[in-house]
């Protein structure tokens, strides 16, 4: 078999990956969770700015608590949020509208959310109070989240694909339908749900979420947390762009949760004031693993922006410079082209790799502050993202990374240039040639 064709069988594959209709809900779902991240990430950031006369300032006119709300209400309920949007994009892929399965995987989580009780006085008779606690409806909470809406959106969809459901008459308004339509489903998802928290009561984890969080999100997120599980990922990530497909849309489909919840944990312990417990969030991706994009390609388009001789990669580097430095690779990726150019291959998964380390090493070093839990959107300048994530010394730290990957790229980059000033050159003297030869014959 042809090297070519092993290639096409890799791509077929990535593809079919890519169009797994579960890690496409997972994708999803951790992406329309943006919004309430960055929101809250924001806010935490601004409240604990380190700057004295400014804490002094807001501590004082009691602004600090008010800031820090809106943290509070989303990334400690992030487990909420993920479960219904999940649902939700999983039961629109089986053609269903989502909103009811969105509200039920809701309640299927809380149902099997663990019940804290605390002992409050009501006139002269002190009596337990039951309610539910952050602890398990935020980080620690996502991987049930992930479980609960796709369990919950799949067997919506097995009551609505086998007819299981109540019909009313054509005269009856469509909402009035949706609702009754919603009733049988409803009703056996939330009696199962509650079968399923009362027999973990008789094991010794007492609650789904407590199993789930000591026996798979806790390894996971150490070994997908680690240094070495970040650049395998990346590395894939990588890899995939040069196939021609979105890396970051397959990986983060099982990669994302993981790095989430290390976010909202570094997010919460930056709000009051401890050192956040992971070296690894979204934060340091965006830094270090992701400049210019997938690929970290910014430091080819500089090398096509300032060092190109062909007039090919110069007009490359002229349009694809401006996207490159907000981090949109698509342009750099599909015009040069990288995808599928062996030339390119090597950089392209390595180049994240060693800028990774540089950010890592910089950190534990202590030249770097530790991240703080921002998740900046989609399209943040190179530079501005690391003084928004660490100040001045991770945009110091982010620059000697982008100097490192214009030096990973720069030979690759000049063989392929050589070669295309080459070609260009060989046409102009052909078109030369024969521009003189219809002359010869005018005359």
């Amino acid at each position: 078999m042809s090297f070519v064709d092993n290639l096409e069988k890799m791509q077929l594959a990535a593809e079919k990956i890519s169009d797994n209709r579960y890690l496409k809900a997972v994708s999803k779902g951790m992406v329309m969770t943006i919004p309430a991240s960055i929101t809250g990430a924001m806010c935490t950031l601004i409240a604990n700015l380190p700057f004295g006369g400014y804490q002094n300032f807001i501590q004082g006119n009691g602004l600090k608590s008010l800031l820090l709300l809106p943290g509070i209400f989303t990334s400690n309920i992030m487990g909420l949020i993920v479960v219904y949007f999940i649902a939700f994009n999983l039961a629109k892929s089986y053609k269903i509208d989502g909103m009811f399965p969105g509200f039920l995987a809701i309640v299927s989580f809380l149902i099997l959310t663990p019940l804290t009780t605390i002992e409050q006085q009501v006139h002269d008779t002190v009596r337990p109070v039951p309610f539910i606690s952050f602890d398990y409806i935020g980080s620690k909470g996502m991987f049930v989240g992930i479980i609960v809406g796709l369990v919950v959106a799949k067997l919506y969809s097995w009551f609505v694909k086998n007819n299981i459901t109540i019909h009313m008459p054509e005269s009856v308004p469509s909402f009035v339908e949706k609702s009754f339509s919603s009733i049988i489903p409803f009703f056996s998802i939330t009696f199962l749900m509650a079968l399923v928290s009362w027999g973990f009561t008789f094991t010794s984890f007492g609650s789904a979420h407590n199993l789930v969080y000591t026996v798979l999100q806790v390894p996971i997120q150490k070994i997908g947390g680690s240094v070495g599980g970040v650049m395998v990922a990346y590395a894939l990530i990588g890899l995939f762009w040069w196939f021609g497909i979105h890396g970051k849309a397959i990986i983060f489909g099982v990669y994302a949760p993981i790095i989430q919840t290390m976010t909202i944990e570094n997010m919460n312990a930056a709000a009051t004031g401890a050192t956040p417990p992971n070296l690894v969030d979204f934060g340091f991706t965006s830094v270090f693993l992701e400049i210019g994009g997938g690929g970290n390609v910014l430091g080819l388009a500089i090398c096509f922006l300032f060092f190109a001789k062909s007039d090919q990669y110069k007009n490359i580097g002229r349009i694809t410079g401006i996207p490159t430095f907000f981090g949109i690779n698509e342009p750099i990726t599909f015009g040069t082209p990288i995808c599928l150019n062996p030339l390119f291959l090597l950089p392209t998964v390595v180049t994240p790799l060693i800028t990774g380390l540089i950010g890592y090493f910089s950190i534990t070093s202590g030249l770097v502050p530790r991240m703080v839990g921002a998740q900046l959107p989609t399209g943040t300048p190179t530079f501005v993202n690391a003084i928004i994530a660490g100040g001045w010394r991770m945009m110091l730290a982010q620059l000697v990374c982008v100097i490192v990957a214009t030096a990973i790229y720069f030979p690759f980059f000049k063989v392929a240039d050589k070669r295309e000033y080459k070609r260009e050159q060989e046409a102009m003297l052909a078109r030369q040639e024969e521009v003189g030869l219809e002359v010869a014959i005018a005359e």
